[in-house]
């Protein structure tokens, strides 16, 4: 799954361009970037980078219907212990996770604003991947086998998102440039959320 959303991703950033292209006065296609983070103790842990692309269409005068994907780095969480196995040793763990999306969105945008602004809400699935290291040093820094530890695993689950933005804060031709802030739920014996911030380009 985690190959499938990874070659997922690649298609739209390589092929959805040149689908607008034929069709500039129906699609909005869109890549963006910027930094997510975690909220509370689900995802807790200093953020790191998002990435995504979208193609939205026109179903409406004020609604658009489309898809977003997008990889999200949600932090690693390092702690440290010294003399844990025996003087001036050193154990050492980074938890790290990381999300990637793949959802359906509607946006509700005014008809008129040249800047495009829209709300957005959507929903479909997330694969969370989770990365588990320990590594043990004794007192000359070098490592103890028995010790150690690396755990990989990913598993899909449904989730949500709510999201604000402009796509045209700076036009750019049929380019613009905008600012996207989104809330991410994963719902998973609860919701884990997390938010993103991102600058992104769009092409009408």
């Amino acid at each position: 799954m985690f190959r499938r959303l990874t070659v997922i991703t690649v298609a739209a950033l390589t092929i959805l361009p040149a689908a607008a292209a034929a069709q500039q006065d129906r699609w909005r296609i869109g890549v963006k970037g910027g930094y997510a983070s975690g909220i509370g103790d689900s995802f807790e842990g200093p953020g790191s980078v998002s990435a995504g692309a979208s193609v939205f269409r026109p179903i409406g005068r004020n609604v658009d219907a489309g898809v977003e994907l997008g990889y999200h780095g949600l932090g690693t969480t390092t702690t440290r212990q010294a003399d844990l196995y025996g003087p001036g040793s050193t154990y050492r763990e980074g938890f790290t996770r990381s999300a990637w999306q793949a959802t359906g969105n509607l946006r509700l945008r005014p008809a008129t604003s040249p800047i495009g602004p829209y709300l957005s809400a959507g929903g479909g699935a997330y694969l969370l991947r989770i990365r588990d290291v320990i590594e043990v040093r004794d007192a000359g820094g070098q490592m103890i086998p028995q010790y150690q530890f690396r755990q990989s695993d990913g598993q899909v689950y449904p989730g949500v998102n709510l999201g604000v933005g402009a796509d045209r804060l700076v036009a750019l031709g049929r380019l613009g440039l905008g600012l996207h802030g989104r809330w991410h739920g994963i719902i998973s014996e609860g919701i884990g959320s997390f938010f993103t911030v991102t600058v992104g380009l769009s092409l009408d």
